[in-house]
């Protein structure tokens, strides 16, 4: 790195050959690489040094990624099957190429952060056992990340946000803007500027303009500094937006969570349970298929269509399995009843209606094998919404309830890049010196999201883009 005397309205200005923008898994993945492959690196962050880390901060930090069967559990899970997982959850509308390229590298990005001494321990329960888990979550992940890439070189520097992009005359990008400490600071960058600084969820402008009204009001699960500037920086210099810019990423949350930053407070046990809306009536199949395959889904019906807030209805059965508590996280404690009369009555629902719900519910299910880690068809028959699997009768009290609601992860909208992260103008052209990993990355996530690929889309294709980086230096 070199510093000499600011540029025309910057107070100085820097030189380095890869210089990254964002500072959660995708940033640190694309630094620690282009580290590693010898180029010099300065990665800026707009937080300070107790908020860095982006989304992944506020994450467990799952990964799914493929692997034989262990004796965990895990059935085998090849390239091929999650190529077919995100393809289908995308409704066929992700990039093949793109996800292709995930999918054959997930596994090998996997070890190579294990090599840099990531510790694992089994995902969530009911998942076929394909997702993993950092022992320290996402916290502990980026914590370990930062060290990686200061004990090799590498530069960071808080409190540095981007401004714009600069450009060079042959339109080639050749730095960024910044606003630091030092006042507005230009730093240069011989093989490329990499946008990981995620989606506009924190941005309610934004949010409201791209996903609706009722936008405004959502709990942001992630980092407060996740604000869009990446995207519009890029999109001013030329680049193709892509992917689902009216969509995003969300879970079934505790209503009662934090409305910033609230991190993990998710029920993803709501499939041995049922939903009640403010009505007390069910309005969706909780068992439709996996968790993973709806939870996304199920929290925005909740937002968009089912008022911005419902429950979530169990009995002892469900309660007291083991792997119940496992899989959720609320902020309190549940509301807890002996009669359905009575839970109506703390749940502030019409106690006709919930005591006619649960009762059609518990008449409507079906014999069968009742069976967690596989679609078991154990389903109800004659009510709407149907419930498809795992429809046990909530008759065993005391019956536990939690108020819920849904909250905004990221944003699926982003820009058009190719296999190696590079940013593809709107003539469908390469737009030389300029990457995009993570959120800022478009193509990938379309409706719905298939549980735990995200932080794994960050360390893959950040690590692509500073490798090319670098070697473009």
């Amino acid at each position: 790195m070199t510093i000499s005397a600011g540029a025309p309205g910057a107070a100085a200005t820097y030189e380095t050959d890869v210089l990254v923008v964002g500072g959660g898994i995708a940033g640190l993945s694309a630094a620690v690489s282009a580290r590693q492959a010898g180029a010099a690196v300065i990665l800026i962050e707009k937080a300070p040094p107790a908020g860095r880390g982006g989304n992944t901060r506020f994450a467990d930090a799952q990964m799914r990624f493929p692997h034989e069967a262990d004796e965990f559990g895990a059935r085998d899970y090849s390239v091929e099957d999650m190529f077919e997982d995100l393809m289908r959850i995308s409704r066929g509308r992700a990039n093949e190429v793109l996800v292709r390229t995930l999918c054959e590298n997930a596994r090998e990005t996997a070890e190579w952060l294990t090599q840099m001494g990531l510790e694992w321990e089994l995902g969530y329960p009911h998942t076929a056992g394909y997702r993993r888990s950092p022992k320290a979550g996402g916290q502990g992940l980026v914590d370990l990340l930062y060290r990686r890439l200061e004990g090799l070189g590498g530069v960071v520097s808080y409190e540095t946000g981007a401004v714009d992009l600069i450009g060079n005359p042959d339109g080639s990008i050749a730095g960024v803007r910044a606003r630091s400490a030092e006042g507005l600071t230009d730093i240069y960058a011989k093989g490329g500027v990499i946008l990981a600084c995620g989606g506009f969820q924190a941005n309610v402008e934004m949010r409201v303009r791209y996903l609706g009204r009722f936008a405004d009001s959502l709990i942001l699960r992630g980092s407060r500094y996740n604000t869009g500037e990446g995207l519009r920086m890029a999109i001013d210099a030329g680049a193709q937006p892509a992917g689902q810019w009216g969509d995003y990423h969300s879970a079934v949350l505790d209503a009662r969570s934090p409305k910033i930053e609230c991190g993990v407070t998710a029920l993803y046990n709501y499939q041995m349970g049922i939903f009640i809306d403010r009505a007390g009536k069910r309005f969706l199949d909780e068992g439709e298929d996996f968790r993973d395959h709806t939870y996304v889904k199920f929290s925005k019906f909740i937002v968009e269509q089912a008022g911005g807030e419902a429950w979530c209805l169990f009995d002892q059965k469900a309660y007291q399995r083991e792997e119940f508590a496992r899989a959720w996280r609320p902020v309190g404690p549940p509301v807890e009843a002996g009669t359905m009369k009575e839970m109506a009555e703390k749940m502030d629902l019409p106690a006709e209606n919930l005591m006619d719900t649960v009762a059609n519910f518990n008449a409507a299910i079906q014999p069968g094998e009742y069976d967690l880690d596989r679609l078991d068809g154990k389903r109800t028959l004659g009510i709407t919404p149907a419930k498809s699997n795992w429809a046990l009768p909530i008759d065993s009290p005391p019956y536990i309830a939690i108020p819920v609601t849904g909250g905004i992860t990221f944003t699926f909208g982003g820009i058009k890049c190719d296999t190696k992260a590079r940013v593809i103008d709107t003539r469908g052209q390469v737009m030389d010196g300029l990457y995009a990993a993570g959120e800022p990355m478009g193509e990938i996530f379309y409706y719905n999201y298939p549980g735990a690929s995200s932080v794994i889309r960050g360390a893959v294709f950040g690590k692509i883009a500073g490798a090319d980086a670098a070697a473009r230096a």
